[in-house]
């Protein structure tokens, strides 16, 4: 596939088959990441990969941390149901600086690198990918399945498989960039 047209045509898919990719695909889909550009060559990402019963399990303790915190049943049900959306979920998880704030930062956004490699990837080798965000990484129950450190948060969940036969993608129109050109005339 050509760089641009996987560009162009990676998509959001939130709509999977249960089929799940072959562990070594998944395997090459992270090792693409890791070919994300970082400052100082710190490889600041970590990949947690929950297929299976894996997916189960964590949706089971961050379940349980909600009902601890008192959230009834809406936050558990909407837990699972984003876990239990596609046969594969990865989280990535940024090792953490908070004694270098400028190399936090700099990590941080090595880490969206690493998960663009990975989306371009997905895309490349005919699959899908969902990149899933908000509250779902804040939740310390999922922090302590993942095992994740006190300085390391998580960055995203990103589901992926194999479309449904049925499933759309997000819309791909984009708006022409906003640029300001300091360039000789």
């Amino acid at each position: 596939m050509e760089l641009y047209e996987a560009i162009h045509g990676r998509r959001d898919i939130e709509v999977f088959s249960e089929a799940c990719p072959p562990r070594k695909t998944v395997e090459r889909l992270i090792e693409a990441a890791t070919w994300a550009p970082n400052h100082h060559r710190t490889e600041p990402w970590r990949f947690h990969v929950l297929a299976g019963a894996g997916r189960e399990a964590m949706a089971d303790a961050i379940g349980a941390w909600l009902v601890e915190q008192g959230a009834g049943e809406g936050p558990p049900r909407s837990a699972r149901s984003k876990l239990m959306r596609s046969p594969v979920t990865i989280a990535v998880v940024q090792v953490g600086s908070p004694d270098d704030p400028e190399r936090d930062r700099e990590d941080y956004a090595a880490c969206y690198c690493a998960i663009q490699n990975l989306l371009l990837a997905t895309h490349a080798e005919g699959l899908v990918a969902h990149l899933s965000t908000g509250a779902l990484t804040t939740y310390e129950g999922a922090r302590a399945f993942l095992g994740v450190g006190e300085a390391d948060r998580i960055v995203s969940y990103i589901n992926l498989g194999y479309a449904r036969v049925e499933a759309e993608p997000k819309s791909g129109a984009r708006e022409a960039a906003i640029v300001g050109w300091h360039w000789p005339e």
